[in-house]
């Protein structure tokens, strides 16, 4: 048997690794002229920024596959900001910084809002009809929480009525725990696992690791026909909506701008979470308190995450940075008032599955049509339209890998494609 992997991100890179460790013959795919995918480096003063402030947490590293284990890993002290309107809380959540932050009338609000909540969090079969984003969320968090934190982050991300939004967005980004449990459990760990370097590294370390198992990568070759591909089998990390064009399974995407700072002019703090509504940006991030690699000579470099949201994808960002850093500085983000040495800007495309009320009707649909096709078995994020973790896009093309070598057939693997729905993302 002969597999084509098409994609050359980690959940395509990493099939192809699994696929050759059990004796199967494959080829990668990559339509740009580089690896990675949403891994792939922005480079921005000689520096290959991540796009976006990416981690890998203890229990997600021991699931990682030994070629990924082997490379080069650091163990990183965790020094999260949650910005509260003027204020700053440590995140993870420490019970009582967060409670400070959030201030008495805050606090009672939610807390009267969560005593009165009328469904578990956990509580959901997956079987009811989908009443939305913003019911799911209040009747588990109340009302307070919901319009502090859940309404403003669904509206910056995804820049729609959060009542237009399948429960979906719910489940697989904001229901890993309780929220109650997160404001009286204690302090979660507060060190991550991150690749010595920045993540370029870890794709570095994998493109290194199909060279000396003998896997060809093809550059700059996209793939718009199966017929073109000589396999058996292909084993697709490509976008879904790509193969099914008319399910109309979209993206948001995301504008990445780094600013390149005096000294001193950022805290200690790894990533700021921002999730009120005044602020463009739901996340800013300082690589160099991820990797010492990352850090620029005589000066401090700060990625600032706008999610695409009713903005569109043609904004000038760096046009507006007086008014962009104008607001970091009030979130207590940037401290002085010199301005950047640097501004860039990048859209990062793909980003965020849109996931509207009935949206799994249309996934149901693109996942029959590549069942029709009897050869294709769709993984990794970008192939199941998943939101999910880089462990979890590893996993699922580890797993297509595996299927295949064991003698698993393509229609076996989409009809099972729905358990990866299921996925949640951390952090």
């Amino acid at each position: 048997m002969k597999v084509a992997v098409v994609g050359a991100g980690v959940a395509g890179l990493a099939a192809a690794l699994s696929l050759r460790a059990r004796g199967v013959a494959c080829e990668v795919f990559e339509a740009s002229a580089h690896a990675g995918g949403l891994l792939a480096p922005v480079r921005f003063r000689g520096l290959p920024c991540d796009r976006g402030s990416h981690r890998v947490h203890d229990d997600a590293w021991r699931t990682l596959p030994p070629e990924v284990r082997a490379l080069a890993w650091e163990r990183v002290p965790r020094r999260g900001v949650l910005v509260l309107g003027g204020r700053h809380a440590r995140y993870p959540l420490d019970p009582v910084d967060f409670a400070r932050a959030l201030g008495l009338r805050g606090l009672a609000a939610m807390g009267l809002g969560l005593a009165a909540s009328r469904r578990p969090w956990s509580r959901d079969s997956g079987d009811t009809p989908d009443e939305g984003f913003e019911d799911f969320v209040a009747a588990r968090v109340g009302r307070a929480a919901y319009e502090r934190f859940y309404r403003p982050y669904a509206e910056k991300v995804w820049g729609l009525d959060p009542r237009d939004l399948s429960r979906t967005v719910a489940r697989q980004r904001l229901s890993s725990s309780s929220p109650l449990r997160a404001l009286v459990g204690g302090r979660a760990p507060q060190r991550f696992w991150y690749p010595r370097g920045g993540m370029s590294a870890l794709v570095e370390g994998l493109l290194a690791a199909c060279a000396r198992e003998g896997v060809r990568v093809r550059f700059d070759a996209p793939v718009t026909d199966r017929a073109s591909l000589d396999a058996d089998r292909v084993i697709y990390t490509a976008p879904l909506g790509e193969l099914a064009g008319e399910a109309r399974l979209t993206h948001r995407g995301l504008y990445l701008v780094h600013l390149a700072l005096a000294p001193g002019s950022l805290g200690d703090a790894d990533t700021w979470y921002v999730p009120d509504a005044r602020y463009w940006f739901g996340r800013a991030s300082q690589p160099a308190r991820f990797s010492a690699a990352l850090a620029a000579p005589g000066e401090e470099v700060l990625a600032v995450e706008i999610p695409e949201g009713r903005w569109g994808d043609a904004v000038d960002f760096t046009a507006r940075a007086d008014e962009l850093l104008a607001q970091l500085r009030d979130a207590g983000v940037v401290r002085g008032r010199a301005p950047p040495a640097a501004v860039q800007q990048t859209f990062v495309r793909g980003v965020y599955p849109l996931y509207r009320r009935g949206w799994m009707g249309a996934w149901r649909a693109a996942m029959a049509k590549v069942r029709a096709m009897g050869d294709v078995l769709p993984a990794g994020r970008q192939g199941l339209f998943l939101h999910c973790n880089l462990d979890h896009a590893v996993a699922t093309g580890r797993d297509a890998a595996k299927h295949l070598a064991d003698g698993g057939g393509a229609g076996a693997w989409v009809d099972g494609g729905a358990r990866y729905l299921d996925l949640r993302v951390r952090d």
